[in-house]
């Protein structure tokens, strides 16, 4: 490859798709960067599903093959409750434009306990059988307990990580932050870490998101309100207080 095909892949590897989250990709100079794994992580029932589908509903909007891997719950659950929203979710999913996969049925009901490479190598076929360009993977939070090697889990992710940008797969991962000071392997990993916070003011949930890392990206860090409305997810530019 000649330096000025490398550079021009470098620039190209530059642009940005949108993230499919009203006013996020405001927060985030333009939208992702393509091919890059990005953590969104919260509280349980702060809408980090809801974020991972608006964002596989977007790519289909523009021809873009999505994938869901749900490693916790049944992805059919997840579809009966994306349905509140005026997503056309059913839509994508009977044109095969989003496709759901179900791992962690086979992640409960085996036999033996995947080790971390297992598991991520599991994933990896199922992005590759599905020709998919944006994935989401729901949710990191006690796989621990699920697989055979827990402390093998920095090495296993980072070599998962580095498949998917070499895929050049843009992917989200959620996982459940229930302690602000706590940072697992994938905050360090990820090329990306949005947060999503729960507040009680004058007795009402207030919600906010924060972008706390974004590689190669200038972006606002500062909090951000956020509403469930009737298109998802909805970021504001304004602070939540």
């Amino acid at each position: 490859m000649s330096p000025l095909m490398y550079v021009g892949d470098i620039l190209k590897s530059l642009d940005r798709i949108p993230s499919g989250v009203p006013g996020l990709d405001n927060v985030i100079g333009g939208g992702f960067l393509p091919g890059r794994v990005y953590l969104v992580t919260g509280p349980p029932g702060s809408g980090k599903t809801t974020i991972g589908v608006q964002f596989l509903v977007e790519g289909a909007k523009n021809g873009e093959k999505g994938l869901f891997v749900s490693l916790v719950e049944n992805p059919k659950i997840i579809i009966q409750d994306m349905l509140r929203y005026n997503f056309g979710l059913l839509g994508y999913i009977q044109s095969k434009t989003i496709a759901f996969h179900d791992l962690g049925s086979h992640l409960l009901r085996a036999e033996y306990r995947m080790t971390w490479n297992e598991l991520f190598n599991a994933i990896l076929q199922l992005i590759e059988g599905e020709k998919a360009k944006r994935v989401v993977v729901d949710s990191f939070t006690s796989m621990e307990y699920l697989v055979k090697d827990p402390e093998n889990k920095r090495w296993a992710l980072g070599r998962f990580i580095r498949a998917l940008q070499e895929l050049e797969i843009t992917t989200i991962i959620t996982s459940e932050m229930l302690k602000g000071e706590s940072y697992t392997d994938e905050h360090y990993l990820a090329d990306g870490v949005i947060v999503i916070h729960h507040f009680m003011r004058n007795y009402q949930m207030v919600r906010a998101l924060q972008v706390l890392k974004l590689h190669g990206v200038p972006h606002d860090s500062n909090l951000k309100r956020i509403r469930f409305t009737d298109e998802g997810i909805r970021v504001y530019q304004e602070a939540p207080f």
